[in-house]
């Protein structure tokens, strides 16, 4: 009984250490680098001239090859054409490209970044550009003026929303600290259980071993009476 008791312990303790650091590994690799704030602001409507578009993330943006070709930042309207006039440039936790955007419509912003923790991080939002009479307007291009794949081949991918990353660090730590609650909660109710198993298995002992020391013979018979 208590091989079996210590034996169902040790089987959900091995159990749990296992989810637990499944959830622990996993958390860190999605925590990438994720947008805060966005130059137009994402779903904005934007009346005036963007002269260049910005992405700011919540850590810093790496360039490993130190010459920009693993940043992208991509601007096009509904038919594909480019407006971005350079290639983007890397400062710290900010990304941004200069623009000269055709008339009005819809745009899409496409970048691509090395995240801090040196994964390819890539995403996507819009802005609707309504501008006043007399602002300049450009023909835009073709194709991007540096060349190169889209900015979502090969990463991990979100969708930005009034300037913030659909995914958060936060929520990764909230999963695992519930995982550690429940892991916590299970080994207490089965270590309980494990306790009153051993409890009835060593009282069922004890009064097997009462009954075997008693005899109904008792003690030697008395002697009769001279």
């Amino acid at each position: 009984m208590r091989r079996r008791a210590l034996a169902a312990v040790l089987g959900t303790l091995t159990l749990v250490g296992g989810l637990a650091g499944t959830v622990l590994v996993a958390g860190p690799a999605a925590a990438h680098d994720y947008v805060v704030s966005t130059t137009p602001k994402a779903d904005s409507t934007v009346d005036a001239a963007v002269p260049t578009v910005d992405v700011t993330f919540d850590d810093v943006v790496l360039d490993p090859q130190h010459d920009g070709s693993t940043t992208v930042l991509q601007v096009t309207d509904a038919a594909g054409t480019h407006f971005e006039s350079s290639c983007p440039a890397v400062s710290g936790r900010t990304i941004s490209v200069p623009t000269a955007l055709g008339g009005a419509g819809a745009y899409t912003v496409t970048w691509r970044i090395v995240s801090a923790d040196g994964h390819p991080v890539s995403g996507t939002f819009g802005f609707d550009y309504r501008p006043a009479a007399g602002v300049p307007t450009s023909a835009g291009q073709a194709a991007s003026p540096c060349g190169g794949s889209t900015a979502q081949a090969g990463a991990a991918t979100s969708t930005v929303t009034n300037g913030s990353s659909s995914v958060s660090p936060g929520v990764v730590v909230g999963i695992v600290g519930v995982v550690v609650l429940l892991a916590a909660a299970v080994v207490v109710l089965v270590t309980l259980r494990a306790r009153r198993s051993l409890d009835r298995a060593d009282g069922a002992e004890q009064d097997g071993s009462a009954d075997g020391d008693g005899s109904d013979g008792g003690g030697p018979a008395d002697e009769p009476r001279r």
